[in-house]
């Protein structure tokens, strides 16, 4: 998974050197390489290939965009964090018009050129380095072998099944599905199902760099999977796949990539730092743009000038990609791109939107709320044209984790607004709740526009992390240590998924969990066995590190199998 967040590195540059750098490289037309982009976005190619040898390739190398997301700080964006150097490789993303990705891992980044663009433009070709994809972001980190490639199991994986190939890259590329005997989606989708074989996050196999009927089968098994449950937050079609490339040295040094880059990216819809493997300090929300300035004058420092493009999810394919004049930190003008017409302002309707957790009482707990403000000529439109009204609301909040992750009820918060709007129209400000249910207008009004969801059964009453001495590895390890509730204690075995499905939402983002769980499906196995032979005990204690059996195995350590 993306490693984002670093420790602290001693920049080379200062910021008065910025804006006196020999240039290393031409810079390019702005709103030509805007248009190359979003051309590459929307041209769907299968068939890229080495213009001189007329080796095929994978379909990075002529078609979509390849990015990587990275959160700001004293650190150059294209360097190697440290969780980076210890897999050999850099986590980055491919996205097309045929893939339905809209959720980043960060809220700005880079692009690197294709390499057919390159050639085209006589820059340097990144030929070589790129080794696998996966269809969903793969838990990448030491456990896989082969700069992130190998199956989640500390080993360097086998080699036997991988073809030949002949092709610039074919030394590097590579991919455990081939080794598992998955070449088509179908049979990905029958092997990696989540459930009780453990999150397809770790389990999932990696589809080789280089192959195009790999690519074909990695795009159709990531729009096979439109939703997802709490055991796979990662593995649905919104989410991003992970494209690795190894690291071009063994420090943080990532300079030899600098002259690939195409231009900056931010997520205009997003402030949102997702939480990644090796990270040290907790994700905090971040101006997307602030960060794409940043990373643009560090670059410029080095002699490479590129553009800051937005992206945006919400527009139509052909506009995903724009650039406006007023996003750059530095002056384009040299690369002799002429600036694009300014627009006139589309009406506003939303003077403020905020964030406010608080307690609610309908729900017992604290809840997130979106205050809304709406302008003057929001007021005077909230009944004649209230998709424009929802539709600016969600450009600006709708991607927000607090929106996305909480709306369990899909059109809850339109409706919500359409209720204050019929009942209460001379309200001037608007509460709307995300973890609200979407109900009828009738149920809606009788509620005062706040409706409750039903309330499921709580399984789990504390579930809490100790570290203590386990005899069998005999050295201290995570313990969560939990105690189930009596509706929990007497769930039937058949539905001890639901049991797992709550305490997975309570403490399956935990390091603890996400780090130690080296075997996929270990915590799960161990919660079964635990409930179908011991549902009396108490407390239930479950240890990431231990291995993923058979039951019949499980049962056999006590529930307690340690690691061969």
């Amino acid at each position: 998974m993306y490693p984002s967040v670093r420790s602290s590195f001693t920049l080379a540059w200062t910021l008065p050197l910025a804006f006196c750098a020999v240039a290393a490289q031409p810079p390019l037309d702005p709103l030509e390489t805007l248009n190359r982009i979003n051309h590459n976005y929307n041209t769907l190619k299968d068939a890229c290939q080495e213009p001189d040898t007329g080796a095929a390739r994978g379909h990075y190398y002529c078609s979509g965009v390849t990015l990587r997301m990275v959160n700001d700080g004293p650190f150059n964006p294209w360097d190697y964090s440290p969780y980076a150097i210890k897999i050999g490789a850099t986590s980055y993303s491919w996205i097309r018009k045929d893939l339905s990705t809209r959720i980043l891992i960060h809220p700005a980044g880079f692009i690197l050129r294709t390499p057919t663009d390159a050639a085209a433009l006589s820059l340097p070709v990144k030929e070589q380095g790129w080794t696998c994809i996966y269809a969903f972001d793969g838990g990448t980190g030491p456990e896989r072998k082969w700069y992130g490639c190998g199956f989640f199991d500390n080993r360097e994986p086998p080699r036997a099944a991988q073809g030949a190939m002949n092709n610039r890259n074919s030394a590097l590329a590579y991919g455990t599905c081939a080794e598992a005997a998955v070449s088509t989606a179908e049979q990905w989708t029958r092997k990696y199902t989540g459930l009780m074989k453990g999150p397809i996050q770790y389990s999932q196999c990696s589809w080789n760099a280089e192959k195009p009927s790999d690519w074909n089968a990695m795009i159709r098994v990531h729009e096979s999977r439109p939703n997802t449950t709490n055991k796979d937050p990662f593995a649905f079609s919104a989410q991003v796949n992970e494209f690795m490339l190894k690291n071009a040295s063994a420090t943080n040094d990532g300079s030899e990539n600098m002259k690939y880059i195409d231009a900056f990216i931010y997520n205009v819809n997003s402030t949102q730092n997702f939480a990644t493997r090796g990270d040290q300090a907790p994700p905090k929300p971040e101006d997307g743009l602030n960060s794409a300035r940043n990373f643009q004058k560090k670059l410029q420092a080095q002699g490479y000038s590129v553009p800051i493009l937005r992206l945006d999810f919400t527009k139509p394919a052909e506009q995903r990609f724009s650039y406006v004049a007023a996003d750059q930190a530095i002056d384009l003008t040299v690369a002799g791109g002429t600036q694009p017409t300014p627009t006139a302002p589309a009406p506003s309707y939303i003077a403020a939107a905020t964030w406010v957790e608080r307690y609610d009482p309908g729900s017992k707990k604290n809840e997130w709320s979106l205050n809304v403000t709406p302008t003057a000529q929001g007021k005077a439109i909230q009944a004649s044209d209230q998709d424009a009204l929802y539709k600016e609301l969600f450009e600006l909040r709708g991607a927000d984790s607090q929106w996305r992750d909480n709306e369990k009820s899909p059109g809850s918060m339109r409706q919500q607004l359409s209720c204050l709007v019929q009942n209460y129209p001379a309200k001037t400000e608007w509460n709307l709740e995300p973890f609200r249910p979407n109900v009828t207008p009738q149920e809606a009004a009788k509620a005062g526009c706040n409706p409750l969801p039903l309330q499921a059964p709580q399984y789990i009453a504390s579930a809490d992390w100790v570290k203590r001495y386990d005899p069998g590895t005999r050295k201290d390890e995570w313990t969560l240590s939990v105690v189930p509730t009596a509706a929990g204690r007497a769930l039937p075995n058949e539905q001890a998924g639901a049991l797992y499905n709550q305490l997975f939402a309570l403490k399956g983002a935990d390091s603890n969990w996400r780090d130690n769980e080296n075997s996929a499906g270990s915590m799960r196995q161990q919660l079964n066995c635990v409930l179908i032979n011991y549902r009396s005990k108490t407390p239930w204690n479950l240890e990431p590190f231990r291995p993923a059996l058979s039951d019949s195995e499980t049962r056999a350590a006590g529930c307690n199998p340690v690691p061969r």
